[in-house]
């Protein structure tokens, strides 16, 4: 094989490698980049998706209370004079009231702080946080907040109302904590992606969940200590946003599992509703498909590859073919020329012979 034979095959044996690391390296790089724009619109959408669930989840809450703080205002527009000539007469007004609106408790605070309810009288106003003497609109609390059987407080001013010899200047229900988040479906939503909780602006949760159950604390924000916030949030801004009540979201990873969480507001409370969801679940499912592509990808590569590789061999060996067919046509070329130029010297030598015959 000619020299310059030999550089071409050569030239086409790198140019197939390197076609086909191309193909291979091509397909891994391409395989990166989708779990990466994965990753990516996992986040975006998940935004999007709780933006929306959260908002109307809070609109679910604060209309929950609105209609008790409703119930309460119409309870108090039918008190009339003769429920408050006696304590009998309060408590049957009372007793109906609870009845009609299905409330646990519909109780009067006295100037005194004395607690008046529909079977009897109390004297533990100090383990409400609403502060009685002062009210002058609808305040929503927590009872036993840091205990297992928290209860819902709406109280508001009762205007002063004279009550034998003693001036009711306030009232106030009670809500079972379990039963208000029944009401609201919030304990429904537990599921193996999204989940819902509420908390106080402190990070305590009204469920007693913290983070979908993945932890153990009862402080959202002691939780969120050992988590690993992502580029650009931080637990300090997250508890900013709880006390000033604004509404945001931040991306974290706790124990090994990425996670983004959605906050609002709960308006006319200083309650924060989150809700949660677990980005990873979403992209193992996200990512068996990717993993499916990129196998399918690198067979196809790997495939074109061989083909890649057959014709190269199949284009090598017509060279070769070629050079030994044109190497023979030369040597017979070059046999024929040498018998042609034997047999022209035999043709001169017979004539000059002749010649010299003739001669004679």
């Amino acid at each position: 094989m000619e020299p310059e034979q030999k550089n071409l095959m050569k030239e086409f044996i790198i140019g197939a490698l390197i076609v086909v690391v191309i193909l291979i390296v091509g397909t891994f790089w391409m395989g990166t980049s989708v779990n990466d724009d994965n990753a990516e619109a996992v986040r975006t959408v998940s935004i999007l998706y709780l933006d929306e669930l959260a908002g109307r989840r809070e609109q679910v809450v604060a209309s929950k209370l609105g209609d008790y703080i409703n119930d309460m205002n119409i309870a108090m527009d039918l008190m009339t004079k003769d429920d408050l000539s006696s304590i009998e007469k309060l408590q049957a007004y009372q007793s109906r009231m609870k009845r009609t609106y299905g409330l646990e408790k519909f109780a009067f605070v006295d100037a005194d702080g004395l607690i008046y309810t529909s079977k009897g009288t109390r004297n533990d106003i100090g383990l409400y946080n609403f502060d009685y003497k002062n009210l002058t609109e609808t305040e929503i609390s927590i009872k036993n907040l840091n205990g297992n059987n928290k209860k819902i407080v709406i109280a508001m001013p009762a205007d002063n109302l004279p009550f034998i010899g003693k001036t009711l200047v306030a009232c106030f229900v009670e809500i079972d904590i379990n039963r208000m988040l029944e009401d609201i479906s919030l304990q429904t939503t537990n599921s193996n992606t999204t989940f819902c909780n509420l908390y106080t602006q402190d990070g305590v949760a009204l469920t007693g969940i913290v983070l979908g159950g993945r932890s153990v604390e009862k402080n959202l924000f002691t939780a969120m200590g050992r988590a690993n916030f992502e580029k650009g949030y931080s637990l300090d801004k997250m508890k900013r946003d709880f006390e000033n009540g604004i509404k945001g979201f931040v991306a974290f990873n706790y124990n090994g599992v990425r996670e983004t969480m959605y906050y609002i507001p709960v308006h006319g409370t200083n309650w924060v509703l989150t809700y949660l969801i677990r980005e990873s679940v979403i992209s193992e499912q996200i990512g068996s498909i990717t993993d499916g592509l990129i196998k399918r990808s690198l067979a196809h590569s790997a495939a074109t590859a061989m083909v890649l590789v057959g014709m190269f061999i199949l284009v090598i060996t017509q060279l070769r073919k070629a050079a030994k067919a044109r190497l023979e046509k030369e040597t017979a070329d070059a046999e024929n020329r040498v018998k042609q130029q034997e047999l022209e010297e035999q043709l001169a030598l017979q004539e000059e012979l002749l010649a010299q015959e003739q001669e004679k």
